[in-house]
């Protein structure tokens, strides 16, 4: 089978072959086509995992509120009280220091 890339996309295949990131050029667009149209076109892997195993399990992504408070858990309660209440509405006061407009209804 031929396949016809643009240069571009070659040249990095190329490349990845070369650094030592995958063993041949056929590996290399083995695994983008098992990628595209395998478990990860399904949402069950990343494409770091199946370059890296692919019979690695799916990664379990931490919603990001989770991952913020876990961040801020050992932040006291008084440092969260002096924070703004009104969150961004006035970002151009916080960023810039304009004068705050009323909140709006």
């Amino acid at each position: 089978m031929t396949i016809h890339l643009p240069s571009d996309v070659e040249n990095s295949i190329r490349a990845e072959v070369q650094s030592g990131h995958f063993a041949s050029v056929d590996e290399a667009i083995a695994l983008a086509w098992r990628a595209d149209h395998g478990q990860w076109n399904r949402g069950q892997t990343e494409p770091a995992q199946l370059a890296a195993d692919p019979e690695a399990p799916a990664i379990d992504h931490t919603p990001i509120w989770e991952e913020i408070l876990e961040l801020t858990a050992d932040v006291p309660d008084e440092v969260g009280d002096k924070l703004p209440t009104d969150l961004s509405e006035p970002h151009d006061h916080y960023i810039y220091g304009t004068p705050k407009r009323p909140p709006s209804p």
